[in-house]
């Protein structure tokens, strides 16, 4: 799906269960992740741990409630990388699929860094070889370690910069 400006509707509940929010988690095989939520059309996230660890990212999510504190977040990534992820702030837990291009996943070091510093090169690892329709496939679970308000250390972003 191409990046569009078109605007979304604000989900119900979004702006009282989610925006704003910046949760640091860790998922069961040690890989330490954290995002925040700006508003309802992005997210922004870093990596602290595992093969992706030095990459911060932002991008164009779909938040989709569930039901009260359980929330479906999901994007697709400029390496062709999908994730979605089920959020549930009571439980404090993560459960995550993602699907890595083979680029992504077999050239991870070359996807760290800063996004406004790597978006080109990041573009190339979705259309690597042997074929972009092979993929890694990862289900994972993690539990959240903390949740607070604020961007924390974070970078801020704007709404006009490309996420694809």
């Amino acid at each position: 799906m191409p990046a569009t400006n078109e605007s979304r509707p604000v989900p119900a509940h979004f702006e009282e269960e989610l925006l704003n929010k910046h949760l640091e988690y860790t998922y069961d095989n040690g890989w330490k992740y954290e995002f925040w939520v700006p508003n309802h059309e992005r997210i922004v996230y870093a990596i602290h741990g595992g093969p992706m660890s030095g990459r911060s990212n932002y991008q164009t999510a779909y938040y989709q409630r569930i039901r009260p504190d359980l929330w479906q977040i999901s994007w697709l990534e400029e390496t062709g990388t999908v994730v979605s992820m089920a959020l549930d702030l009571t439980a404090k837990r993560v459960t995550t699929f993602m699907s890595f291009s083979w680029g992504h996943w077999n050239r991870a070091e070359e996807a760290h860094g800063y996004k406004r510093d790597k978006l080109e090169k990041w573009r190339e690892l979705a259309v690597d070889k042997p074929e972009p329709r092979q993929r890694y496939q990862l289900p994972e679970q993690a539990t959240i370690d903390k949740i607070y308000e604020g961007k924390g250390s974070l970078q801020d972003i704007e709404m006009d910069w490309p996420t694809l």
